[in-house]
């Protein structure tokens, strides 16, 4: 299934998002918890291919149920700022057999073309056989701030011996959703850390760290 993604995220130090978490908490908004380890794929021979695509698998565990999903993202980068990420991105559901197979064995070419169809032809991306290069484990905390609008998201993260700690918010009300975010960063006393980069780019610069 194809759908543009549209996300605002921001970076925080962990003495900050302790503070926005339990200021939501205080308020009684409404918590979800989910659990999620991403497997990230990338090409021996076109490493270059990632900063136009990211492949990965993602396991989601949640208090009923866990499901796996595989899922091409491409950037958009003419509309993506320092906070906001928009990229068209490509979801299939798959069975925790075949996901396994992909995560031990490759994710080759043909495997790709059944999942994504004419994916990689349609946004001029060289096609190659993939191969998993690591994981990357989120907790989610997802709250319901606003009825009228999507959970805020406060992800936990953890890879390559790494903790970070973000917000995502995927909706397209980015001007609403922002200044709820900044009247909460306010009264808190609250500053983002660094730039917005995706989860996938932050793996990829701690893995060159250790190799």
């Amino acid at each position: 299934m194809l759908q543009i993604e549209t996300e605002l995220k921001y970076l925080l130090s962990r003495t900050s998002f302790c503070s926005l978490y339990r200021y939501l908490r205080q308020k009684g908004y409404q918590l979800n918890l989910t659990r999620q380890v991403n497997y990230y794929f990338s090409s021996p021979d076109h490493p270059s291919s990632l900063h136009l695509a990211s492949t990965r698998i993602r396991y989601i565990q949640n208090a009923c149920q866990g499901k796996w999903e595989i899922t091409c993202k491409v950037s958009i980068d003419e509309t993506t700022t320092d906070t906001i990420q928009n990229s068209y991105e490509y979801n299939v559901d798959i069975s925790r057999e075949k996901a396994l197979d992909y995560i031990n064995h490759g994710l080759a070419e043909q495997a790709q073309k059944e999942l994504f169809g004419d994916l990689y032809q349609i946004h001029g991306i060289p096609m190659t056989d993939l191969f998993c290069i690591g994981h990357l484990r989120t907790s989610r905390f997802a709250f319901t701030v606003k009825d009228d609008l999507p959970a805020l998201l406060l992800d936990v993260n953890f890879y390559l011996g790494v903790f970070d700690y973000e917000i995502e918010w995927e909706l397209k009300e980015i001007k609403t959703a922002n200044t709820l975010l900044q009247s909460m960063f306010h009264q808190l006393e609250i500053l983002p850390i660094g730039k917005m980069t995706p989860k996938v780019k932050r793996f990829l610069d701690a893995n060159q760290k250790t190799t």
